[in-house]
């Protein structure tokens, strides 16, 4: 009887293994005109033939906006930014900018070309095409790409494949989030297609040797990637024998800005500022225009009118719905006046405009930009008394999130 007690735990735990998590697909849920906001952080030791040379802290920012979908593979176009740490002042610096444009599909691998030096990790993560339990593994194949131009004088992109190796670990809740949980590790064995005489000058690498140990969090909430951490110890064997190898530990994060319908945006601004007399919203390539003519100056001045207060109170309310967007004020006026003396009091008033949003609400300082244009951007006719009142304005800009992709 024991013996059949024990062999019908035995059964119950196994069930319970085989059946306590679904078998699901990972895919990357990618949709037109998402923004990726990425920030890393590097920190690492160097040293040369064993020999410690120094400590570094690098941090690495990227903003990337899908251009198009077609249902597999999505257009991504942004910048990355690279920056130093000074010791000295305690702050990062930028040492480069990038420009990039790639593909990826939902699997997750690249389709970029060898010109672009960014992103370093390119298919990583990938996932199976197929149903995954916790506790499976598979592997892949990636890449990295390195700017030597700098250290080594290469010109173009250094790209060396890496063997990866995936584990789905779980899932847990973090910070409100659903997250699915990965160890990923690869490791990089690369020799270049080149050769330098002994006792070169100028010793390039030869040969690259590395492995990477990283905790991969995935947003099942939206389906994308959300942080990591990870270890590595990368070494470069030289020309000259010499031996290069960077140890240390990088951890980083995406935020992802999901694409709103600016049509609604608009249409929940004008219902906000309804009370304000003659406001206008729109939008432009910029961003969504708030149009607030002159009302709040006395006529060709920059002088405040007495209730000035309250149509500020009101915009400002609007702005905090926007903690992540730059604000531009922008002034115009008409043609009655001299070019110079129409740019002064567009650019006076602008002025007058930042500071009292900013004395009522100091969170804004950091966001607010403002500059006059005079005449040059009117929006009617000036030979009439109704259209120079329309050009006679100032257009608070909420400015669309981050870089804007040329095209």
């Amino acid at each position: 009887m024991k013996k059949l007690k024990l062999l019908l735990v035995a059964v119950l735990i196994f069930f319970f293994n085989a059946f306590s998590s679904e078998a699901e697909t990972f895919f990357f849920n990618f949709q037109k005109d998402q923004i990726f906001t990425i920030n890393a952080w590097t920190y690492e030791e160097i040293y040369k033939n064993d020999i410690f040379i120094k400590r570094s802290k690098t941090k690495t920012t990227g903003v990337l906006k899908i251009i198009d979908f077609d249902g597999h593979r999505a257009l991504h176009r942004g910048i990355y930014t690279e920056y130093g740490y000074n010791e000295l002042d305690e702050n990062y610096v930028i040492v480069n900018q990038y420009e990039t444009e790639f593909y990826r599909d939902k699997s997750g691998y690249y389709d970029i070309d060898r010109r672009f030096f960014m992103p370093v990790v390119r298919n990583v993560p990938v996932f199976p095409e197929k149903d995954i339990t916790i506790g499976d593994q598979w592997t892949a194949k990636a890449f990295e790409a390195h700017d030597f131009r700098k250290a080594y004088g290469i010109s173009n992109p250094v790209i060396f494949p890496a063997a990866v190796s995936y584990q789905y670990l779980g899932n847990e809740k973090i910070e409100n989030k659903n997250i699915s949980k990965f160890s990923i590790n690869y490791v990089i064995n690369y020799t270049m297609r080149y050769s330098t005489t002994t006792g070169a000058l100028n010793p390039l690498p030869y040969r690259i040797i590395g492995y990477f140990n990283q905790l991969f969090l995935w947003n099942r909430d939206l389906n994308l990637p959300d942080s990591y951490r990870e270890n590595f110890d990368f070494i470069i064997i030289m020309s000259n024998g010499e031996i290069i190898e960077y140890v240390g530990k990088s951890h980083g994060n995406v935020q992802v800005k999901q694409p709103v319908n600016q049509e609604t945006e608009i249409s929940k601004i004008r219902e906000q500022l309804r009370k304000i007399p003659d406001v206008k919203v729109a939008k432009s390539s910029e961003g969504i225009v708030i149009n607030i003519g002159e009302i709040l100056f006395k006529f060709d001045s920059d002088e405040l009118v007495p209730e000035y207060s309250s149509t500020i109170e009101n915009i400002i309310e609007v702005l905090k719905d926007y903690p992540d967007r730059k604000i531009r004020i922008v002034g115009h006026t008409d043609s009655s006046g001299t070019e110079n003396y129409n740019l002064s009091l567009s650019l006076r008033r602008a002025k007058r405009v930042a500071e009292e949003l900013i004395n009522k609400s100091p969170s804004l300082e950091n966001r607010i930009t403002y500059m006059g244009i005079g005449e040059k951007m009117p929006i009617a006719p000036n030979d009439t008394e109704e259209g120079r009142k329309r050009n006679r304005r100032v257009e608070i800009i909420i400015v669309n999130p981050a870089w804007e992709p040329k095209n």
